[in-house]
């Protein structure tokens, strides 16, 4: 880290404390099939920009990822689902995914969906991630901080969003290519792309155990 960045760290005071509502879903909730805990497989954190915050990925996300043995786990930063607002921006929105990272047990991969990715790129420069995961990221950071301890990364783009400035962000930050989905960017959580995209994601976390 940088003098300059070191100080800027130094001198930004952390964002007033919110409780965070944090969704949760693992192999044992699912009653009707019996999928057991996998111990090898990091457990999952999801963030978005969207205002439903965690409830976003509870209609497909979440039992989807715990049907992999997983934990899979979504936070709503301040002022998202039944999180309080508070202010702060990015800073706070980033300090948020990190203190829900700390709570998942064992070390977490970050997926992050539009702004969340930039949330969660800025999070994984102070959380030692196991993975990051980077769908259809907005308003990311022109030079977001090197990831603690070098997790693999995932960038996942409709066809339409493979040009875009922020995919070629990511791209030129991480050295990584794009994965991408036909449909709209705003299939995600719904769907015909939403069950394509969770699939290769999955496909990709498991190669990665």
């Amino acid at each position: 880290m940088s003098l300059t960045a070191w100080v800027r760290r130094a001198r930004t005071p952390e964002p007033a404390p919110v409780r965070r509502e944090i969704a949760v879903f693992e192999p044992a909730d699912l009653f009707d099939i019996d999928i057991k805990d996998d111990p090898e497989a990091s457990p999952v954190l999801c963030c978005t920009d969207d205002p439903a915050g965690a409830a976003a990925f509870n209609a497909l996300w979440l039992k989807r990822i715990a049907t992999s043995g997983r934990y899979a786990a979504a936070v709503s930063v301040r002022g998202q689902g039944g999180t309080p607002a508070a202010e702060g921006g990015v800073e706070a929105f980033t300090h948020d995914v990190v203190q829900a990272a700390v709570t998942v047990p064992r070390q977490a991969v970050l997926i992050g969906h539009r702004e969340g990715a930039a949330w969660a790129a800025l999070a994984a420069g102070r959380y030692p991630a196991a993975g990051l995961v980077l769908v259809s990221p907005q308003r990311f950071p022109k030079q977001p901080p090197k990831p603690v301890g070098g997790p693999p990364i995932l960038l996942v783009v409709s066809e339409s969003e493979a040009q875009s400035k922020e995919a070629q962000a990511v791209t030129e930050a991480y050295g990584t290519a794009p994965l991408t989905f036909a449909g709209s960017p705003d299939e995600v959580f719904k769907g015909a792309a939403a069950e394509g995209i969770l699939d290769a994601v999955l496909s990709w976390l498991d190669g990665k155990k």
